[in-house]
C-alpha cells in the first residue's frame, strides 16, 4: 500500500505542472500579441525617423488607387499616372492633370511674340503718263513719273483726281525751275519729292480746304 501511495503521489503533481506551464505560455502568447500590436503601431506611424511607415503607407494608397477591375492605374515613363479608361489623364500629386499644373502643353515650338502696333492703311495713286518739260538753263528735257500715298481715308485720292489738271500743271511748273545739277543724285532727288508733296498739298488745300498728302515718289526720272 505504501508503494502504491508513492507511485500515485507524482501522478497527482503533474497536472498542476501542466496547467502553470499553459499559463505561462498563454501569458508568453499575450505579451508577444501585444508588442507586436505596438511594433505594427510604430511602423506604420508615418513619422520623418520612420523610413518603413511612408512606405507601406504609401503601398497602402497605392492599394486603395485601383480601378473597378482591381487593377492599379498605370504609370507612364515619368513616374505619374497615366490616362483613365476614359482616355483622361490622372490627376498628379497637386489635383491637376498628369503633365502639367492645370494649363494645357503647348502643340509645339513656338517662337517670339510679333509686337502689336497700331496701323493704318496707306493708299497709292500713281499719275497716269510722264511730266515732260524742259530744264531751266540747259537744252535738255526731263521726263518724270510720279507717284503719292497718304494714310488718311479716299476723299485724298478722290480729291487728286477731281484736280489732277491743276495738280500737274503745278508739277511742271516746280520742275522747269529745276536745273540739270538739281535734279541728279540721291539727295536731290528726295529734295525735289518734297516741294512737290508741298505744292500739291497747298493747291489741294485752296481748293478743298484739306491737303492730306503725306508722301511723293519720282517713280521715273529720264534726262534728255
Amino acid at each position: 500500500m505504501a508503494a502504491e501511495a508513492e507511485e500515485q503521489e507524482p501522478k497527482k503533481k503533474l497536472p498542476v505542472v501542466k496547467i502553470l506551464m499553459m499559463a505561462v505560455g498563454a501569458i508568453v502568447l499575450i505579451g508577444a500579441g501585444a508588442g507586436g500590436a505596438v511594433l505594427f503601431q510604430k511602423l506604420t506611424k508615418p513619422t520623418d525617423d520612420n523610413p518603413l511607415a511612408i512606405v507601406i503607407e504609401r503601398k497602402a494608397d497605392g492599394d486603395a488607387a485601383k480601378d473597378e477591375h482591381g487593377a492599379a492605374p498605370a504609370e507612364d515613363g515619368h513616374g505619374a499616372p497615366a490616362a483613365d479608361s476614359h482616355g483622361a489623364p490622372a490627376a498628379d500629386s497637386h489635383g491637376a492633370p498628369a503633365g502639367g499644373h492645370g494649363a494645357a502643353a503647348p502643340a509645339g515650338p513656338t517662337g517670339k511674340p510679333v509686337p502689336s502696333k497700331e496701323t493704318y492703311v496707306t493708299s497709292y495713286f500713281e499719275f497716269p503718263g510722264n511730266f515732260t518739260t524742259n530744264l531751266r538753263g540747259s537744252r535738255r528735257f526731263a521726263q518724270m513719273s510720279v507717284a503719292l500715298a497718304t494714310q488718311y481715308d479716299k476723299k485724298v485720292i478722290e480729291n487728286v483726281q477731281k484736280h489732277e489738271v491743276a495738280v500737274r500743271a503745278e508739277v511742271l511748273a516746280l520742275l522747269a525751275e529745276q536745273s540739270e545739277a538739281d535734279v541728279i543724285g540721291v539727295e536731290n532727288r528726295k529734295k525735289l519729292q518734297g516741294l512737290i508733296k508741298d505744292a500739291i498739298n497747298k493747291l489741294l488745300t485752296e481748293r478743298t480746304s484739306f491737303g492730306g498728302v503725306e508722301d511723293v515718289f519720282i517713280t521715273a526720272l529720264v534726262l534728255q
